[in-house]
């Protein structure tokens, strides 16, 4: 049985990871992804970008190409307690973010160079992010942000989520084993639900404000 070539990482992306793995800030994985993305094995990153336009619900999406409008938190306020639109402005008030954020991630362009196609899928991605918080239940702990982003990565795989659905653990076998377990768990939580669930980024949230979060769990498999 022959073997792959070992790829060679270019320094950058080798001192990043090393720098990653080195600190406790939950961000550490942001400029290594970034890296990832700018310098990364050519042949990992069409393979990203091939696993996200054979995800569930790609072709649909590039169909209609949608992107919503930023939320008006004021209206989502005034909804009525449990609805998705309410849910989901409590979630962002409570934790304090900024609901155009993620929006405007560097990412977005990042993904955009590679293809108008992979760019949109990422940049609906990114605009879903907190609201799959919501849906899932996942809060913004540690914890919870390793739990949304295995979820994402098994309804469609991108570079950053799983950058820290991988990297997470190895710092934790090498700085903090006692802690693998709480890690492991909060990965399979995630990746089983994400696996389970029907496929979440093609649908229209903006549209569902006013219904019951309940209801969405139940009808997208997500209880």
């Amino acid at each position: 049985m022959s073997h792959p070539t070992s790829p060679d990482l270019d320094p950058e992306l080798i001192s990043g990871l090393l720098e990653s793995l080195a600190s406790w800030d939950p961000r550490a994985s942001v400029p290594l992804a970034h890296t990832f993305m700018r310098v990364g094995d050519e042949e990992a990153l069409t393979a990203f970008d091939d696993m996200a336009l054979a995800s569930p619900g790609a072709e649909e999406m590039l169909k209609d190409r949608y992107l919503s409008q930023t939320p008006n938190l004021a209206y989502l306020a005034g909804l009525a307690d449990g609805t998705l639109g309410k849910e989901f402005e409590r979630y962002l008030t409570l934790n304090g973010l900024d609901v155009s954020l993620l929006r405007e991630s560097a990412f977005i362009e990042a993904h955009h160079k590679r293809g108008d196609d992979v760019g949109h899928l990422a940049e609906r991605g990114f605009q879903l992010h907190d609201l799959f918080h919501v849906l899932t239940g996942y809060d913004t702990t540690p914890l919870g942000e390793v739990r949304v982003v295995s979820f994402t990565v098994a309804q469609a795989p991108a570079p950053y989520p799983a950058m820290i659905m991988a990297s997470r653990p190895l710092q934790i076998l090498l700085y903090r084993p006692q802690l693998l377990p709480f890690i492991m768990d909060a990965i399979t939580d995630g990746w089983v639900l994400g696996r389970k669930a029907k496929p979440l980024l093609a649908v229209h949230w903006e549209e569902h404000w006013e219904q019951p979060l309940a209801e969405l769990r139940k009808a997208y498999d997500l209880v």
